[in-house]
């Protein structure tokens, strides 16, 4: 009798394991992993072919909108599908200049607004966002017209248009490095505007040692071995030399200015001496007094004697005097 009621529940448990077996291949679904695209945004679940994709969704922590859609929609279940994607609504607002449009999309980017608000992007537009990144709500993207400027920077000059907001976003763009002593005109801190002339200037500083003459001077001493009015040269003049460190601005590697922050002697300058005669001079003042007496008893009088030295260095030479009369006289000394 047990015999037989063990058999008897046997085969009811036998029944109801391959009933429920085949219940679950027609109606429980399989797991899968599954790949959720939120926005751009990745995450892999699991899931089971027999789930909904809000309550795939629910399941990863992925909270739905009340205007967003999905791919396939909510209340679809998964079925054979390896990936969900969730599109999302927002309104965004696209500026150009003192334009401006709000638009609505779901699950669109950038471009997709942009061209919805009726503008376009080109070479010549810059936007602030990546025009394939996915919306956001309220989102407000700008876009900025280039603007032409002249550029002057390492002995070259060009036309090139730009997207930058100042001076110093400009040489950033253009990859133009800026050294210690280089110059920049407009100052950085200035706004870029159409037409613009910016110059870079390369400047730097060396020091640069030369040699220079010093000049001798010309010195006069009196000798009464010498009658008055002859000069002789007793010695010759000659040039020093001194060497001169200058520190020299160079600008786009041209001198610009310098200036001597030291000086060394290397050889003294001679001075030229020139000896001037004084003997006789009292017999030659009352000679020249006794021809003004005489040119005075002619009815003229001496305005100017002047002494004109011969050239080859013999102290000799002659006196030019002019009278009152306009006349002149010649005398040999």
């Amino acid at each position: 009798m047990n015999k037989r009621i063990i058999s008897v529940i046997g085969a009811v448990t036998l029944a109801i394991v391959i009933c429920g077996t085949m219940l679950c291949m027609t109606g429980c679904g399989k797991d899968v992993k599954i790949e959720i695209n939120d926005a751009g945004v990745i995450t892999e679940a699991d899931a089971n072919t027999n789930m909904t994709v809000k309550e795939i969704l629910d399941n990863a922590g992925i909270s739905l909108g009340e205007k967003d859609e999905t791919e396939p929609k909510s209340d679809e279940k998964l079925g054979e599908e390896t990936e969900i994607i969730v599109k999302r609504y927002a309104k965004v607002t696209v500026k150009k200049g003192d334009k401006e449009k709000t638009v609505e999309l779901v699950g669109g980017t950038v471009e997709n607004a942009v061209k919805k608000a009726g503008f376009t992007l080109d070479d010549n537009t810059m936007c602030d966002f990546d025009k394939s990144s996915f919306l956001k709500d309220k989102m407000v993207i700008t876009l900025t017209n280039s603007v032409a400027i002249n550029l002057q920077a390492d002995g070259k000059t060009e036309k090139c248009k730009t997207f930058a907001k100042t001076v110093k976003d400009l040489l950033e763009e253009q990859k133009i490095t800026l050294g210690k002593n280089d110059t920049v005109s407009p100052k950085l801190d200035n706004k870029i505007v159409d037409g613009m002339e910016v110059t870079v200037k390369r400047v730097e500083y060396k020091n640069k040692k030369v040699k220079e003459i010093i000049s001798f001077d010309t010195v006069e001493q009196q000798s009464s071995s010498l009658d008055f009015g002859v000069t002789k040269v007793t010695q010759e003049g000659v040039n020093g030399e001194k060497e001169v460190t200058y520190k020299v601005k160079y600008i786009d590697g041209k001198e610009a200015s310098k200036k001597v922050i030291s000086e060394k002697v290397i050889k003294e300058p001679v001075n030229k001496i020139v000896t001037v005669g004084t003997a006789n001079q009292s017999a030659v003042s009352q000679q020249t007094q006794n021809n003004n007496t005489g040119a005075n008893q002619n009815g003229k009088k001496v305005v100017s004697k002047k002494a004109v030295y011969d050239c080859d260095g013999s102290g000799h030479g002659y006196y030019e005097i002019t009278y009152s009369d306009g006349t002149k006289e010649y005398e040999e000394f």
